[in-house]
């Protein structure tokens, strides 16, 4: 196959298959813990073909550390610390520029690395360090196929949208999500900067779009974030209702309105049931095209050279794959513990 899984696990490290899910390898780092007991808490491919993989490792001295593969997830060697004293847990790198990596940080901040991950420095973000769970926590960086711009979705402080690359940024909040809410759920005003993953792609006619998860449900805005739509996706007598937790999102490269979200219950029956819809539609309508699946879907990575291939991860364990672009998957046979991030790298 053309492509590799990469897998970012919670005490038992990081994974790769280089058969579509038959088949795991244990990687190899040279962190002295390696290969046992190691939470890692972020994942990300660099997407130029390359076979490059990043990843973020917890160290014994309660820093998250940058390592970072040169043959598709095989093995990973030490190359910095991103923030002192702050948890990684996001990555992205930069498409038109792969020796740019930004890391998204708890307490929420973004750092940059223009030196393929040796030296950073902190954006000018101005994410809140605290919310009403404790510490904030950047949960995605993406970028788009416009050169500057950026996305930053934060739990719980908002989105966060950069043009020049990061030398500036505005910040947002969704709206409109009282409608979702069902009988017995109580509105928070802090719902509509709750964000779990954002990406750009288009609306079904054409138009630059923006994607919103949330744990209420699914947001989308057309018009330059000034309005927002939103959904719990299907409801009728064969979907399950409960399924509106929205953890991640991607968005077709190849057609930017066909989307993929993951969802499960919400916290604390999270681990009890997940699933994976898809849209042709900008989000406009849903279908679920996953098999039963045991916990949320935490995250969902694509291929970066055909938009067909993607790989999902549940929050405990399962992974599933889709050629098709997400029409239909199939899980791997082989169940990890707790997985909390997925790449996929081209060859």
């Amino acid at each position: 196959m053309d492509y590799s899984i990469c897998l970012a696990t919670t005490g038992a490290g990081l994974w790769t298959s280089h058969d579509g899910g038959k088949s795991w390898i244990l990687s190899h780092c040279d962190n002295p813990k390696y290969p046992y007991e190691l939470c890692v808490r972020a994942i990300t491919a660099s997407p130029d073909g390359s076979g490059a993989v990043w990843a973020t490792i917890d160290s014994e001295r309660g820093e998250d550390i940058l390592a970072r593969s040169v043959d598709r997830g095989e093995t990973y060697q030490y190359v910095g610390v991103p923030a002192q004293g702050r948890q990684v847990l996001s990555l992205a790198v930069d498409p038109h520029s792969p020796r740019t990596i930004l890391a998204g940080t708890r307490p929420g901040g973004v750092f940059r690395s223009t030196d393929g991950g040796v030296n950073w420095t902190e954006l000018p973000v101005g994410v809140s360090p605290e919310c009403s769970i404790g510490a904030t926590r950047v949960t995605a960086i993406r970028y788009t196929d416009v050169p500057g711009e950026i996305w930053v979705s934060v739990e719980i402080d908002g989105l966060y949208h950069s043009t020049d690359g990061g030398g500036s940024w505005r910040r947002f909040e969704v709206s409109g999500g009282q409608v979702l809410l069902g009988e017995g759920e109580i509105w928070k005003d802090e719902r509509h900067a709750d964000i779990h993953d954002v990406v750009a792609g288009r609306s079904a006619d054409g138009r630059r779009s923006v994607f919103v998860a949330t744990p209420i449900g699914f947001f989308a805005s057309d018009d330059g974030n000034r309005t927002w739509r939103c959904t719990r996706y299907p409801v009728d007598d064969t979907y399950e209702s409960s399924l509106f937790y929205t953890r991640s999102l991607h968005a077709n490269a190849a057609e930017p309105s066909v989307l993929v979200v993951g969802v499960g219950r919400r916290p604390p029956d999270h681990g009890s049931l997940g699933a994976i819809h898809r849209s042709e539609d900008g989000g406009l309508t849903w279908r679920p095209v996953s098999p039963v699946l045991r916990s949320v879907v935490w995250k969902i990575a694509g291929h970066p050279h055909d938009a067909n291939v993607l790989a999902a991860v549940t929050l405990f364990g399962q992974v599933a794959t889709t050629t098709d672009g997400g029409s239909s998957w199939q899980l791997c046979e082989r169940e990890f513990g707790e997985i909390r991030g997925v790449a996929v790298v081209g060859s």
